[in-house]
């Protein structure tokens, strides 16, 4: 009898909301320009909690709530904290391009600058970690005609390409 009721119920227990926490990266690593590119994707809500919890104030990416240049600042200083580059050299500097709104989803545009030949590089992603510890974020390497994918977790947040 048990069973059965089991078996009824398993329909229904397949119909509860699970919220996921997944993030993707692109990053274009581009020699001939001595430039690193980087394309993250967040989810627009998941992302204002983070920085909101960044900050311990309260951000909205709402356009109408904080003036663009003081969120793009806010914004810089998570990206620089939470995806690391490690081993540039001290010429190579970031630059936050900008963002924008894609539906549910935030898009972040940065790049690293007079980056020189690399052998090998490395990097975490930690975009969102510290809020949703569940959090995962995948990260496409791209070079010429190669291309890799990273996941990154709590667990595991450091990853390498060696050329």
């Amino acid at each position: 009898m048990r069973s059965l009721w089991l078996l009824l119920l398993m329909p229904l227990l397949a119909f509860v909301p699970h919220k996921y926490y997944v993030s993707t990266s692109d990053m274009y690593y581009k020699p001939e320009n001595k430039q690193l590119q980087l394309v993250v994707r967040v989810f627009t809500d998941d992302f204002s909690l983070a920085l909101s919890n960044y900050t311990k104030d309260k951000i909205s990416l709402d356009p109408d709530n904080k003036s663009e240049k003081e969120t793009a600042t806010t914004i810089s200083s998570y990206f620089k904290d939470h995806f690391v580059i490690y081993g540039l050299p001290e010429e190579s500097t970031f630059s936050f391009v900008g963002w924008e709104y894609k539906q549910d989803q935030t898009h972040l545009y940065a790049s690293f600058d007079n980056v020189p030949e690399l052998t090998v590089l490395e990097w975490s992603n930690a975009f969102l970690m510290a809020t949703f510890p569940e959090q995962k974020n995948i990260v496409t390497f791209s070079i010429s005609t190669t291309k890799k994918s990273f996941l990154h977790s709590k667990e595991v947040n450091f990853a390498q390409y060696n050329f």
